[in-house]
């Protein structure tokens, strides 16, 4: 049975919305370190107290902004049209991986979260999970465990965006890392090395 949703319900959805909102604006013109709750309320014109009834903290409306901004950015790459499940896991890796080159602000933001990994983890196992399950299913990738081997690369995936961001790698880490990636799912690899090497699209 659908759950039915109260008109409290849609209000409060509204509001939360709102200050999501405000704070990504805030985020991308002024970094999380000055960001101020009462600046959020502000940009989001919603009064002060109203922010306690969504989030605890400035902290958690920043966690709840980057778990939406990760999730959004997952389920755009799960919904590509590539015929080749390989080259969808090389895609989300070069993608996600590549943020920290592409706008490192909101990389370092993402990997220096207090609980970056089951944030990471929460936002982006779903798409994870179904691509690399397709290609099981297409016989285009083996692994002993599925649970396993999607955990162990997005936790790769967020070690070398953290890598990146502190300066400890250089460039073309997302595409080194992909590779590694595609090999540990079964991918021979000379096979790899071509796919994660195909242009990105858009």
């Amino acid at each position: 049975m659908a759950e039915v949703r109260t008109r409290t319900d849609r209000r409060r959805e509204r509001t939360r919305g709102k200050l999501t909102d405000a704070t990504r604006e805030l985020i991308a013109e002024k970094g999380v370190a000055g960001l101020r709750i009462q600046e959020i309320t502000e940009r989001a014109d919603v009064a002060l107290g109203s922010f306690y009834n969504h989030f605890d903290s400035k902290e958690a409306v920043v966690e709840a902004v980057i778990a939406e901004s990760l999730q959004n950015i997952a389920e755009t790459l799960a919904a590509d049209p590539v015929e080749d499940a390989a080259e969808l896991v090389s895609i989300a890796i070069r993608r996600f991986v590549g943020l920290a080159y592409s706008d490192p602000e909101f990389a370092s933001v993402v990997v220096h979260l207090n609980h970056a990994d089951a944030l990471f983890g929460v936002a982006v196992h779903p798409a994870a999970r179904s691509a690399v399950q397709r290609g099981i299913a297409e016989n285009r990738l083996e692994v002993p465990d599925l649970e396993v081997a999607v955990t162990a690369i997005l936790g790769g995936a967020l070690a070398v965006m953290r890598a990146i961001v502190d300066g400890r790698l250089g460039k073309d880490a997302e595409i080194k890392y992909a590779e590694a990636a595609l090999r540990s799912l079964g991918v021979a690899p000379v096979d790899a090395a071509e796919v994660v090497r195909r242009p990105l699209k858009g």
